[in-house]
C-alpha cells in the first residue's frame, strides 16, 4: 500500500498524517493481549476462588471486577487459583495471561474450562477473643493452607444463642457480583447453638415456630393468628450480612450460617430491608467508595398474651424458663466510610402487627436527607423503617462498635451521602456548608 503526501505546508502536511494515523487504526484495529473472566459467564462449578498475589485480606485478597462484572488480566500477569475444596489441603495453582487465554500448568484454557474437585471450603469459629459488652468473637471465612480469608467478624451472645452484629466490607465493585447463584443450605456450625433435641433449621420452620410463639402467648399450638400457614408472615432466616453483598458465588455460601442470621419477618425482610441493601449497594458502586457495613439487631420483640394482655418477649427456642434466639425488636444497618470517616443508620422495625411504632423509635429521623431511599418506610406491615446520625443512634445503640467520626462532618453533614465538594465561606465568623448531592 503507498500512499502519497503533497508537499505544501507543514500544517498540511500534519494534519495529512494525523488523518492517515486515524484511517489505520480504523483498518487495522489495534490487538489486545489482555485475558477477562466475566463474572456472570465464567465462573464454572466447583468455582476456584480467584486470588490476586498482591492483594490485601478478606475479600481484598480476590480479584474484583474493574468493568461491570469483568476482571482484566494484562499480557502475562498471573492470578491465583485455590482449586481443592477441602480444610487440610487447598491446592493453590497459577493462572498467567498469555496473549488471550489463560495458561495453566502446561495447558492454554478458557477460564470457563477451570472448576475445583469441590466447593471451596469455608468455615465459622470462635477467634477466642470478645467484641462489645464481653461477647464472644465469631469469624467466617475461606481457610487455606497458609492464612485465612476472613469475610465476617460477629459479635455473639452465646448465652442468648443471638448475633449482636456482623462486620464486613462492601467493594465499590459490587456491581458486577454473580447474579442469580443458587442458595445452599444453611449451617449450624459447631458451638454455636444449644437447642436440646432440636436444631437450628427446625425451629425456623412455620410449624415449629408456630408452636414455639403461641405457647408463649397462651394460643392454641395451631392458632394461625400471628405465624400464618401461607404468605409472607413467617419467621424468616433474616441475612446480616447479604449474600449479594459480595461478588463471588463462592463468598455467598458463606453467609448462610445461622450466626450471620436473625428471625426476621419475611414481609419485611423482602420489602423494606431488601429495597435498603439493594439501595446500599447500588451507592457504593453509583458513588465509587469502599464501604464498612454493621448489621446487627437491638431488643427483642413483643405480641401481647392472649390472657393478660402483657407484652410478651418472642424467641424461637423456649424450653421451660430457658430461652434462645430473640426475635429482634429492631433490625439495624450503619454504613461507614472509613476515608471521610462518615456514615449513617438505618432501622426497621421487626414487627408487622405493632400499631403505633412510636415507642420503636429511638432518634430523630432524617432520612428527608437520602432521596435515593426506595423503601416504603411508613408502611408499619412492610416494616417500619427510618434514619439517624451515627452520634445519636450509638446512643442507643451502644452495641455498635466505636468508629472515628469527622467531628465537621457530623455538624455539617451527617453522613457520607451528601459529601462531594465542601466549601468553606467565613462571615461573621459563621462557618457554611455548600453540599452537592452524589448523584
Amino acid at each position: 500500500m503507498h500512499f502519497n503526501v503533497k508537499r505544501h505546508n507543514k500544517g498540511d502536511m500534519v494534519s495529512s498524517f494525523a488523518t492517515l494515523i486515524l484511517l489505520l487504526q480504523f483498518v487495522f484495529p489495534a490487538y489486545s493481549s489482555d485475558c477477562t473472566i466475566s463474572i456472570n459467564n465464567d465462573l464454572s462449578e466447583p468455582q476456584p476462588l480467584v486470588l490476586n498475589p498482591r492483594g490485601g485480606d478478606g475479600i481484598y485478597a480476590f480479584y474484583l471486577p474493574d468493568n461491570g462484572d469483568i476482571i482484566t488480566f494484562a499480557e502475562n500477569q498471573l492470578g491465583k487459583l485455590v482449586l481443592d475444596g477441602t480444610l487440610t489441603r487447598s491446592d493453590i495453582g497459577q493462572a498467567r495471561c498469555v496473549s488471550g487465554s489463560f495458561f495453566i500448568g502446561e495447558q492454554t484454557l478458557p477460564f470457563s474450562a477451570i472448576t475445583c474437585s469441590r466447593i471451596p471450603y469455608h468455615i465459622a469459629r470462635y477467634t477466642g477473643g470478645t467484641c462489645t459488652s464481653g461477647h464472644r468473637e465469631i469469624e467466617v471465612g475461606f481457610q487455606l493452607s497458609n492464612r485465612f480469608l476472613r469475610h465476617l467478624r460477629i459479635c455473639y451472645d452465646s448465652n442468648l444463642q443471638s448475633v449482636i452484629y456482623s462486620e464486613y466490607n462492601l467493594t465499590k465493585t459490587i456491581a458486577g457480583f454473580q447474579a442469580g447463584y443458587p442458595r445452599p443450605s444453611w449451617l449450624q456450625g459447631s458451638g454455636f447453638y444449644t437447642v436440646g433435641a432440636l436444631n437450628v433449621n427446625k425451629l425456623y420452620t412455620r410449624a415449629q415456630q408456630r408452636i414455639t410463639i403461641n405457647a408463649l402467648l397462651g394460643l392454641d399450638a395451631f392458632d394461625f393468628k400471628y405465624v400464618a400457614e401461607r404468605g409472607d408472615l413467617y419467621l424468616a432466616r433474616g441475612h446480616l450480612a447479604a449474600k449479594a453483598d459480595f461478588i463471588y458465588g463462592a463468598q455467598h455460601r458463606l453467609t448462610f450460617y445461622f450466626v450471620n442470621a436473625a428471625p426476621q419477618w419475611q414481609i419485611f425482610n423482602g420489602q423494606n430491608w431488601k429495597y435498603l441493601e439493594d439501595n446500599i449497594r447500588k451507592f457504593a458502586s453509583r458513588n465509587n467508595v469502599d464501604l464498612i457495613i454493621y448489621t446487627g439487631t437491638h431488643g427483642v420483640a413483643t405480641l401481647p398474651h392472649a390472657t393478660s394482655g402483657a407484652d410478651t418477649e418472642l424467641y424461637l427456642y423456649a424450653n421451660g424458663t430457658t430461652r434462645g434466639i430473640p426475635i429482634p425488636r429492631l433490625f439495624w444497618k450503619v454504613f461507614y466510610e472509613p476515608k471521610t470517616r462518615t456514615g449513617a443508620a438505618f432501622i426497621g422495625v421487626n414487627n408487622p402487627y405493632i400499631m403505633d411504632p412510636a415507642k420503636d423509635i429511638i432518634c430523630t429521623d432524617i432520612c428527608d436527607r437520602y432521596d435515593w431511599l426506595t423503601w416504603k418506610a411508613d408502611n408499619v406491615t412492610l416494616g417500619y423503617c427510618y434514619c439517624c446520625t451515627l452520634d445519636e443512634f450509638s446512643k442507643t445503640v451502644t452495641t455498635l462498635p466505636s468508629v472515628q467520626i469527622s467531628q465537621f462532618a457530623q455538624a455539617c453533614v451527617p453522613s457520607i451521602l451528601l459529601i462531594f465538594v465542601i466549601q468553606f465561606y467565613v462571615h461573621s465568623r459563621l462557618i457554611r456548608c455548600q453540599l452537592y448531592s452524589l448523584s
